[in-house]
């Protein structure tokens, strides 16, 4: 498990981490224009959406989400924060996770742009640096737990709980809770609302969970759901996965802008391949299947 996904996800998360931080230096050394940046942000956000959508070993460990991806940010925090300027990293250690990470990095980047040559920058350049710094990290932590880590019954139990548990994260936290929590006084608090990736990052979280449940023909012995259950001879069981999978792929495809409406058939979707996973899919495999804070309504 560890070495087939959790290493080379976060080995590619890590690698997009240092080259954002490597142009947001020269962005606010003056050397590059923001778009660059900008460009960098995306991509490696929608790498970290990947990685994080399942959350097992080191990166709980650790508790990588909440230092690279803290939502939402927390204003106040980071105006106290700019305030106080940390001048280098050992510095950042101070600074609470609400005012750093991707969501501090994308405001900085997009709503109140931060200019080259200016304190704003330099804290702006530290943050794309504090999470290159933690998912380099946890790239090395994985390498070390696919070196610890065999393929057991405790590790599939884990591994099918955290795939229901991202795929809950999916529907409800990413997709159905704003929206429903939307206001006509206080706008939906959408992932990567200011950098307009939210559909993006929703795509990012639903490309990882496709994987896992099914995987690719290029990597047929790779580990997946549908191998594990195909290994217990429930073959019927396998193809009627993959084809929810494959609805709720078309579905989540059709999903064309962040409203109700419009993520009402792929939310219904992704329902229904959760309620087969964690029934049918849970009875199979003889796994117990837990409550988690992902769980919505």
């Amino acid at each position: 498990m560890y070495s087939q996904w959790f290493v080379p996800q976060s080995a590619q998360t890590s690698a997009a981490a240092n080259q954002l931080q490597q142009r947001m230096h020269n962005y606010c050394a003056g050397k590059a224009d923001i778009t660059a940046v900008r460009t960098q942000f995306v991509q490696t956000s929608q790498q970290w959406d990947r990685l994080s959508t399942l959350a097992m070993g080191p990166q709980i460990e650790r508790r990588t989400a909440r230092m690279v991806d803290f939502q939402p940010m927390r204003m106040p925090l980071l105006k106290s924060a700019l305030r106080k300027a940390p001048k280098d990293l050992a510095a950042m250690e101070t600074i609470g996770a609400p005012a750093k990470g991707l969501p501090a990095a994308e405001y900085l980047l997009w709503t109140e742009v931060a200019q080259p040559h200016t304190p704003q920058c330099h804290y702006a350049t530290l943050v794309t640096a504090d999470i290159a710094q933690e998912l380099l990290a946890l790239y090395q932590a994985n390498q070390a737990a696919a070196q610890d880590s065999p393929l057991d019954f405790e590790s599939n139990a884990e591994f099918l709980n955290q795939w229901i548990g991202g795929l809950e994260r999916l529907r409800w936290q990413s997709m159905e809770k704003p929206l429903r929590s939307a206001t006509a006084s206080k706008p939906a608090q959408l992932t990567r609302a200011a950098s307009q990736g939210t559909l993006q990052s929703w795509q990012a979280q639903w490309a990882a969970l496709q994987q896992l449940a099914i995987g690719m023909p290029q990597q047929p012995h790779h580990v997946s759901i549908t191998a594990l259950v195909e290994a217990r001879g429930w073959s019927h069981l396998a193809q009627a996965l993959r084809t929810a999978t494959q609805q709720a792929d078309a579905a989540m495809r059709a999903v064309t802008a962040p409203d109700l409406q419009a993520i009402a058939p792929a939310s219904e979707a992704l329902r229904q391949l959760k309620h087969l996973v964690e029934t049918d899919v849970a009875m199979a495999l003889d796994i117990s299947i837990g409550f988690s804070d992902a769980d919505g309504d």
